[in-house]
């Protein structure tokens, strides 16, 4: 069996073409694209965290809105307009910010006699700034006012 031939040494190379190891121009090119590549992946991570907290924060206007919706229709809220009162925190809870929650109702006559047009906004708000999260319920509800004027004339709505 016939060996390989053996490839010679380019003579016009000399002895630079033995050389193991990086050059320093390897090396920054090599240190630049591992820096940028970690600028990236913390940008990332923290636009992550950003939204992560506003989808916290989101997920809890919803929760306090339909609580206080649920306030005002079995009656514990009276149906009068109130604006940016501030919320209490359930069991000393905090939501893990430097705002705080605020809420409104809002309670309008509709065009049907004894029906009224309910809405109810839940907003997080640091101060100097507009409502971070915010969200809003609408529900229309009898006039509690015709059960208690039926009750008091003794007839029926």
């Amino acid at each position: 069996m016939k060996s390989a031939p053996r490839l010679m040494a380019d003579p016009s190379r000399g002895a630079a073409s033995d050389r193991h190891g990086l050059t320093l121009l390897e090396v920054l090119i090599s240190v630049t694209i591992f820096f940028a590549s970690l600028t990236a992946i913390l940008q990332i991570l923290s636009m992550g965290r950003q939204s992560e907290m506003m989808t916290r924060l989101q997920t809890e206007a919803i929760l306090r809105c339909e609580a206080k919706m649920e306030e005002v229709i079995s009656g514990v809220q009276e149906l009068t307009s109130v604006s940016d009162e501030t919320m209490s925190d359930p069991a000393g809870e905090e939501s893990g910010g430097s705002g705080t929650w605020q809420w409104s109702l809002q309670s309008d006559s509709t065009e049907t006699t004894g029906l009224l047009q309910v809405t109810v906004t839940v907003n997080y708000v640091i101060p100097d700034t507009d409502p971070i999260a915010s969200f809003s319920l609408m529900r229309y509800l009898r006039d509690p006012q015709l059960f208690l004027d039926a009750a008091s004339t003794g007839s029926t709505p």
